[in-house]
């Protein structure tokens, strides 16, 4: 089971680092310098996509790309803090891997609630009908 959680990880950040290297050009094109500006309104999202399949630049486009930038360098971070898509080193070689992992019950454990107070016998409960009827 570890293991196949472990694969499961690895193929997702394989998949991010994948996303990431085909989003990345078409945020860059969408924010090019030497496009020509779009002459509509900036704020319509109908508007920002036909800027986009024109080539021009448009405000909307602008604002999106920088946040998307700024999401992918937070993801970036992210993978390379969180180890490499590939399992090169053997599991024990990893920082942080001196810690048993936590191993939570699989089973049902119930549990006893306690009430620590009376219920307010003003007020009508949906196991007890209203008093002042």
């Amino acid at each position: 089971m570890d293991d196949g959680r472990r694969d499961l990880a690895a193929e997702f950040r394989v998949l991010a680092e994948l996303l990431i290297d085909r989003v990345e050009p078409v945020l860059r094109r969408l924010d090019s310098d030497d496009a020509p500006p779009w002459q509509g309104c900036s704020w319509c999202p109908f508007c920002a996509l036909a800027a986009a399949l024109r080539g021009e630049r448009h405000d909307l486009l602008t604002l999106v790309s920088g946040e998307m930038d700024g999401l992918i360098d937070v993801l970036r971070d992210f993978l390379q803090s969180h180890g490499t898509a590939r399992h090169d080193s053997a599991p024990g070689d990893a920082p942080g891997a001196s810690a048993p992992p936590v191993v939570r019950p699989a089973t049902y454990q119930p549990i006893t609630v306690t009430r620590t107070r009376e219920p307010h016998r003003s007020r009508p409960t949906p196991h007890q009908p209203d008093p002042d009827q």
